[in-house]
């Protein structure tokens, strides 16, 4: 037998076997690491990391859990961070919302990237974009948190331990537990030997109930009495009433009745609602109206005292009315001729003129004014006789000017006053006034006085004070 050929074939499918078993091994290599290969289209992108620990250079990159890209190199990008560059499939579309996220694996905090894809309708980033980066998730972000808790529950359990000590700092849970166990005896001592009491207590409980529930049940009849419940009547009375006041109400509703008829009729509901609006109105009015009062009092250099009562009400801003009392030892001059005849031995004959002022005990003032902003017009009756005059204001330093004309007699001319309140403190003032500026006769004076002024919010937190 020739086992020359045999020799030879055996070597070549030796040889044959060992590269068909290489080539396997290379074909499943690139199967199992095809994005690590370099083999495939890739599209480089980039982004910061602020920390880029646990990841490195060739690690793979995720989307949605599969390996789509892998990390080329990472650097160090000034203050910022980490510099890493990365590659993506090119069939993986990455848009203006995509985002990258570190994730970790594993209880090891093994690190990876994961891809965010975004709004797949955007257009696609081009080469060299740059990806915003996300803080990282899983075992590392769960074991801070997991950190966090456990410090706030060892705060917790610092702040009961502290409550529980005293102000001298010593441990109060061995006393709360002699509290306690002390409650627990006297709970025991009370209830030793007054079993029967606490039951009897138990059954008069339980009576009173039965008795309750007796009175209330309008169908109970009293086995011992022979009569329905006492609650039954009023019960039937009330559901009576209670009926009574559904037929009033339905007679009301369907416009039986007068009362219903009011309240039916159309015509009467808009009489009622117009004179309630008229009555809206006239109290609107007076609400609005808004008074002022003066009451003064002081002397004259020439007649003695002089005391005054003014009102003035504002029925609106710019229209006002005054009215007042006057008192005082000086008015009108009425003069009258008195011929009188004095005859001496060889003498003259002496003629005699005159002059009576009339000291009535009240003047009256009754005037309508009007206000231009600062300024008050106002004429009617000045002290009983005709007059006109004219205010000036300065709010905020609670002054008030005046002049009055008035009292025109032929003889002595017209009475003109100058007047001035400078307001002292709160309701109190001061006022000065020139008595006869333009007098013919000399009778020139000047009046000073102090008063108060009350408006009608202080008259009304006066009354309210007396009121209590």
């Amino acid at each position: 037998m020739n086992f020359d050929g045999v020799k030879f074939l055996n070597p070549l499918k030796v040889g044959l076997l060992t590269l068909a078993a290489l080539a396997s091994v290379v074909i499943m290599s690139l199967k199992i690491t095809t994005n690590k290969s370099g083999f495939g289209e890739y599209v480089t992108y980039k982004t910061v990391l602020k920390d880029a620990s646990g990841i490195f250079e060739k690690s793979s990159i995720k989307v949605a859990g599969i390996n789509a890209g892998r990390i080329k190199s990472i650097e160090l990008h000034g203050s910022e961070g980490a510099l890493l560059t990365f590659e993506m499939l090119e069939g993986i579309k990455l848009t203006n919302n995509s985002r990258l996220k570190i994730k970790s694996v594993g209880f090891l905090g093994d690190k990876y990237l994961d891809i965010i894809l975004g709004d797949q309708n955007s257009e696609k980033l081009p080469a060299e974009s740059m990806i915003p980066a996300e803080g990282g998730e899983g075992f590392e972000e769960l074991s801070k948190d997991a950190g966090e808790v456990l410090k706030e529950i060892k705060e917790i359990a610092k702040t009961i331990k502290e409550s529980l000590r005293d102000e001298q700092g010593k441990n109060m849970v061995k006393e709360i537990i002699a509290n306690i166990h002390d409650i627990t005896g006297s709970l025991k001592r009370l209830t030793n030997g007054n079993e029967d009491k606490i039951n009897q207590i138990i059954d008069e409980v339980k009576s009173i109930t039965q008795q309750l529930a007796f009175e209330t049940d309008r169908n109970q009849t009293d086995s011992l009495m022979g009569d329905l419940s006492k609650i039954g009547p009023i019960l039937d009375k009330a559901d009576t009433a209670v009926n009574d006041l559904k037929i009033i109400m339905a007679d009301l509703k369907d416009g039986k009745g007068t009362i219903g008829k009011l309240l039916r009729d159309d015509a009467v509901v808009d009489q009622v609602s117009q004179t309630l609006s008229s009555v809206n109105r006239l109290v609107n009015r007076i609400n609005n109206i808004e008074a002022d009062i003066g009451l003064s009092t002081g002397a004259n250099t020439r007649n003695g005292t002089d005391t005054r009562f003014d009102l003035d009400i504002y029925p609106a801003p710019e229209r006002f009315f005054r009215l007042g009392v006057v008192t005082n030892e000086f008015g009108r001059v009425n003069e009258s001729e008195t011929d009188t005849y004095t005859r001496t031995d060889n003498g003259p004959t002496v003629y005699t003129n005159k002059r009576k002022i009339n000291k009535d005990a009240f003047k009256f003032n009754f005037q309508i004014g009007r206000r231009i902003q600062r300024f008050g017009l106002r004429a009617g009756l000045i002290e009983s006789t005709g007059g006109v005059g004219m205010d000036y204001f300065f709010p905020d330093w609670g002054v008030r000017t005046g002049l009055e004309l008035f009292d025109y007699q032929k003889e002595a001319g017209p009475n003109l006053r100058f007047m001035t309140e400078v307001k002292l403190w709160n309701v109190m003032f001061a006022r000065i006034a020139g008595e006869d500026l333009v007098s013919k006769s000399g009778n020139q004076s000047a009046t000073f006085s102090l008063g108060l002024r009350f408006s009608d919010q202080d008259l009304a937190a006066l009354i309210g004070i007396f009121a209590r």
